[in-house]
C-alpha cells in the first residue's frame, strides 16, 4: 500500500489554503476532489448536502483515503458589535462542518475497510484574542473535536489530526492583525505561506503514521507556546 493518499477530498478549495492543499496533492499524482463554500458551494452545516458531496467524491475517485477540511473564513468583530447571526454562521461553517465532513468521510473509510486519515484545520487563535469571539469558539471546538474523533474513529483505522494555522499569509491573516501580531514578532521574522502549510498537512495525511493521531500541530512560525 502506498504511504501517501491516492484519493483525497479537500473542502474549501475556494480559499487560499484549500487551493494550496489540493494543488499539493495533485502535483504528487493523487486524485483529488474539492468542494467550495459560500452560496454557490456545499453548505458545510447541512448534513444532507455534506453526505451527498462526500458520496459524489467517493464515486468519482473510487474511494477515499484522506480528508482535509479547510473551509470557512474568519469573522473578526468587536465583541459589542458581533451579531449572533454572524457568530453562529462562522461556528457552523467551521466547527459543525468539520464534524459533518469527518463523520461522512470516516463512514466510507470504515465501510471500505481501508481506514484513512483526516486533517482538520483550525486557527491558532483557539487560545482567544480580541475581536475573535467567533474564531476562538469555533477553533477551540475543533481542537476538542479532534481529540474526540480520534477515539471514535481509531478502532477502524482512521487517524485524525488538526493543524492550527497562524502567521500564514492567507485569509486568516486578519486574525493575527486583530491579535496584535506582526511578522516582527515571529522567530523567523516573516509569515509562512499556504504552500508550506499544505506540505505539513500532506505529512499528516500519510497513511503510515500509525499512532501519530489526536494531535494539534501549531503552524504559526513558533509564535505559540501553548500545549494542545
Amino acid at each position: 500500500m502506498r504511504d501517501e493518499p491516492a484519493r483525497l477530498l479537500v473542502t474549501g478549495v475556494d480559499t487560499t489554503l484549500g487551493a494550496a492543499v489540493r494543488d499539493h496533492f495533485t502535483e504528487r499524482g493523487a486524485a483529488t476532489v474539492g468542494t467550495r463554500g459560500g452560496p454557490d458551494g456545499t453548505d458545510p452545516a447541512d448534513a444532507d448536502a455534506v453526505r451527498s458531496a462526500v458520496a459524489r467524491a467517493v464515486d468519482t475517485m473510487g474511494g477515499i483515503d484522506a480528508l482535509v477540511v479547510a473551509h470557512a473564513r474568519p469573522v473578526v468583530a468587536p465583541i459589542g458589535d458581533q451579531s449572533m447571526a454572524a457568530f453562529w454562521a462562522h461556528v457552523d461553517d467551521t466547527l459543525t462542518g468539520s464534524f459533518l465532513y469527518a463523520q461522512a468521510a470516516a463512514a466510507h473509510m470504515r465501510d471500505a475497510g481501508t481506514g484513512g486519515r483526516i486533517v482538520l484545520t483550525t486557527s491558532r487563535w483557539h487560545i482567544g484574542g480580541p475581536q475573535l469571539s467567533a474564531v476562538a469558539t469555533a477553533a477551540g471546538g475543533v481542537v476538542a473535536l479532534t481529540k474526540t474523533l480520534t477515539r471514535d474513529f481509531g478502532p477502524f483505522g482512521v487517524g485524525v489530526n488538526a493543524v492550527a494555522v497562524g502567521a500564514v499569509d492567507s485569509e486568516w491573516s486578519i486574525c493575527d492583525a486583530a491579535g496584535g501580531v506582526s511578522p516582527d514578532d515571529l522567530p523567523a521574522g516573516r509569515c509562512g505561506t499556504v504552500e508550506q502549510a499544505a506540505r505539513v498537512i500532506g505529512l499528516l495525511c500519510r497513511l503510515d503514521l500509525g499512532a501519530a493521531v489526536g494531535q494539534i500541530v501549531n503552524l504559526d512560525g513558533g509564535l505559540s507556546r501553548n500545549r494542545v
